[in-house]
């Protein structure tokens, strides 16, 4: 079973209007190509399986956060780990990663933070980005990862009753802006980032 990628469940939901996949951007222009994890800047990215960074990090809408490409190893699928401050230290290009890794942190975009998860077949070559894709502007095979989330534990026993640190006061400023979603201010989650135990 693979590991959530947050060391907690965020209380904003996944499921539901504009975190979810395939929800309206861009005042309908395109389909939301993740599901988004809201979560405070600064908080740790996990390994999902075992695997190895592909491409990253790089810029990711506008310079203000990055993206990286984990391939996972027993499926040859790949997951997009979005809106990161940076990857975890030690981590580039060629690292071989085991599940529960750190991978990478928690960025802020403008007054936004949280995970942007992208999850692909691995079946298509190109970039991911595909702006002239209709719909989600994204290579064909794309997949939606809610399933997947959903089947993800949260293996940070140490964070069990806890509580994460509030979220930045507008969180989804940009994608309220944009016809996104309308998250919840000062939200919690249900643990905070502390060490990985395996």
């Amino acid at each position: 079973m693979p590991t959530f990628p947050l060391p907690f469940r965020p209380k904003d939901d996944y499921h539901r209007d504009g975190l979810k996949f395939g929800s309206r951007r861009n005042h309908g222009r395109r389909k939301h190509a993740a599901c988004d994890l809201i979560a405070p800047p600064g908080t740790e990215i996990y390994a999902v399986e075992d695997g190895m960074v592909v491409r990253g990090p790089y810029d990711f809408y506008n310079n203000h956060v990055q993206a990286m490409e984990f391939k996972l190893k027993s499926s040859g699928r790949i997951v997009r780990y979005c809106e990161i401050r940076d990857a975890a230290p030690g981590v580039h290009v060629g690292s071989t990663l085991k599940e529960g890794d750190l991978i990478a942190i928690v960025g802020m975009m403008n007054q936004d933070s949280m995970l942007h998860f992208e999850l692909y077949e691995g079946t298509a070559t190109g970039d991911l980005t595909d702006r002239s894709s209709k719909g989600f502007e994204r290579r064909k095979d794309l997949m939606d990862p809610t399933e997947y989330l959903d089947s993800c534990t949260v293996r940070n026993v140490l964070a069990a009753h806890h509580e994460a640190p509030a979220a930045t006061p507008h969180a989804a400023t940009h994608h309220k802006a944009h016809g996104h979603h309308k998250a919840h201010a000062h939200h919690k989650a249900h643990a905070v980032p502390v060490r990985w135990i395996r």
